[in-house]
């Protein structure tokens, strides 16, 4: 009990003119790690804001341009292929054309030979058949002459 008495006779903290010196050193300490640490540190945390910032926004202006370069890209690439496919369409329409007028040609010219062919062909008929027509009476008496064997 004695303990208990004693530590609640004597105060915890002692209040005196020290405590007016203490008041000084800690203004005078808070001044001075102001100046020494607290405003370069805010410094260096406003700059590095800044910087984080500024980085930030270059970042955005830079997706912003990477964005406006695709669609520029994807358009011209869309334009590209319509022009190949119009010039493919037109080379493939340009073909079939001359190969309609090449197929024609050669038909044109299959059937005048084909023609000329029949031509002469026919010529070649008739003059046979004018040959043999008027060698039908010396022919029919030698074909009778030999199957009945006698002459005539």
């Amino acid at each position: 009990m004695l303990i208990a008495l004693a530590s609640e006779s004597l105060p915890v903290v002692d209040i005196d003119n020290t405590i007016f010196l203490q008041a000084l050193l800690f203004l005078f300490l808070l001044v001075v790690l102001n100046f020494v640490l607290f405003q370069p540190w805010l410094e260096v945390k406003e700059r590095r804001a800044k910087r984080i910032g500024g980085a930030l926004e270059d970042a955005a202006e830079l997706r912003e341009r990477a964005t406006a370069t695709e669609r520029d890209y994807v358009a011209r690439l869309a334009k590209a292929r319509d022009e190949a496919m119009t010039i493919r369409s037109d080379r493939r329409r340009e073909a079939d054309e001359q190969e309609a007028a090449i197929v024609g040609d050669a038909r044109r010219e299959a059937a005048a030979s084909l023609d000329a062919r029949k031509a002469v062909l026919s010529r070649e008929v008739e003059q046979a058949r004018a040959e043999l027509s008027g060698r039908v009476d010396s022919l029919a008496q030698n074909i009778t002459s030999q199957v009945l064997g006698r002459s005539a």
